[in-house]
């Protein structure tokens, strides 16, 4: 096989529809993707942290004040761009940072020199592959998610808010009262704004992260945005609440139950993630305990009950909501309220793994329309542009930090040339 074989069918699939099945979906044989080529020669990048602060919804322990977020990130710059005035912005998903993007969990915590090291072997983060490409990346850890030193033991940690401080546990349920997606949308605007001015922007998400595309635009970000991508991605909460009504409707009950109490976070677990089904073969660490020690230090593994609410499109929950919040209907449930008109005239590319259980596994004995993934990717062909959804072999719901990380970079990258355009 040649390297440009992989190349050549990619790009007539998304472009010309050679190859597609089921409307729009791309099925990468995993020898293309094992050796789908840089698109670009490899450069040197620098690295800066970032951090703003918002302030939003009272504070009910101090009369007049609004709490306080910090939001944090990383801008990786490369030196010799390869494509002028366009950046990069990825957004993590559930229980996860930045950290995410920068490092996989058996690979170095550093920042290598990929024009010296092979990016086969280096297994570095895959915002660092990008930025290797000649693409600035923003990579960005949402408000109480990060931590600039090692967390606690998982039973006991607490997100910080505020950088560099834990919070009570009257301010812990106060703040999961109100933790939004409208004020995490508000965080990551302000962020995305003073950290790439002037620049076009491809939006990346995993899971969760996904939503912030079709919002961020929406609630006022300035930067044009010239394309979606995601992994494993989601949809609005309409959408999704109609899915499990459709394919799981036991599942959204379950959840319902699970996440009433509103003022709480889901902690994870090597069991919980071995039982989901994101442990697979393509994991050079090994099984989930591993996993999680190499990880624990650097990743919150906690997501607000709120923010899953929001996500899954829980709004049976929405008085409940309400009484705990004391937050008026345009703050809450966003999520339900995307105008996907906004996606027209837009591209879009996403990714999934074949062994993702949640999104491309379960409840496809009933039909395709009943995946995940599909599901959501068959609704955003209604107003996109363009949408193509690259199905990729082995890879679960974690392929962006499985083996091979670097060819996903290279895909992404490639459709910023070659597809988006």
């Amino acid at each position: 096989m040649t390297m440009e074989e992989p190349l050549k069918k990619f790009l007539e699939a998304v472009n010309e529809g050679i190859g597609l099945r089921d409307e729009f979906v791309y099925y990468m044989d995993f020898e293309d993707y094992k050796h789908f080529p840089d698109p670009f020669p490899r450069t040197t990048f620098s690295v800066k942290e970032v951090t703003e602060t918002i302030y939003r919804y009272p504070n009910p322990e101090r009369s007049g004040e609004d709490f306080r977020w910090d939001i944090h990130g990383r801008l990786l710059t490369p030196d010799k761009p390869s494509l002028s005035g366009v950046a990069m912005v990825m957004i993590h998903g559930g229980a996860a940072n930045e950290y995410e993007f920068l490092f996989t969990p058996d690979g170095p915590e550093e920042y290598l020199d990929l024009t010296k090291v092979s990016p086969v072997a280096a297994r570095v983060g895959v915002a660092q592959h990008v930025a290797s490409l000649g693409v600035p990346v923003l990579v960005i850890s949402l408000p109480g998610h990060y931590s600039g030193r090692p967390w606690p033991p998982i039973s006991v940690r607490k997100p910080e808010f505020v950088l560099g401080e834990s919070p009570s546990e009257t301010e812990l349920t106060n703040r999961l009262a109100v933790y939004t997606f409208r004020m995490c949308l508000e965080a990551i605007k302000l962020l995305v704004e003073k950290s790439l001015p002037g620049y076009k922007l491809y939006v990346w998400g995993h899971s969760t992260g996904c939503e912030y595309f079709y919002l961020l635009e929406q609630y006022g970000l300035t930067n044009p945005l010239i394309g979606g991508l995601g992994f494993g991605t989601g949809m609005t909460g309409g959408m999704r609440k109609e899915w499990l009504l459709s394919a799981d409707a036991k599942a959204l009950y379950k959840r319902v139950d699970k996440l009433r109490p509103i003022v709480d976070m889901s902690r994870r677990s090597p069991r919980a993630y071995t039982e989901v089904g994101f442990v697979g073969s393509q994991q050079p660490w090994g099984n989930a305990e591993r996993w999680f020690d190499l990880e624990n230090h650097r990743r919150p593994q906690f997501k607000p009950f709120l923010h899953d609410i929001e996500h899954h499109g829980l709004d049976m929950l929405l008085d409940a909501v309400r009484k705990k919040s004391g937050l008026p209907d345009e703050e809450l449930f966003v999520t339900f309220k995307g105008d996907l008109n906004r996606l027209r005239g837009k591209k879009m590319l996403y990714m999934v793994g074949e062994c993702d259980q949640s999104h491309w596994v379960n409840n496809g004995e009933k039909g395709i329309e009943f995946r995940l993934q599909y599901y959501a990717a068959q609704r955003f062909a209604r107003y996109a542009d363009k949408m193509r959804l690259v199905v990729i072999p082995h890879l679960t719901h974690y392929g962006h930090i499985e083996s091979y990380n670097e060819r996903l970079a290279n895909i992404m990258v490639t459709g910023f040339r070659d597809y988006f355009p």
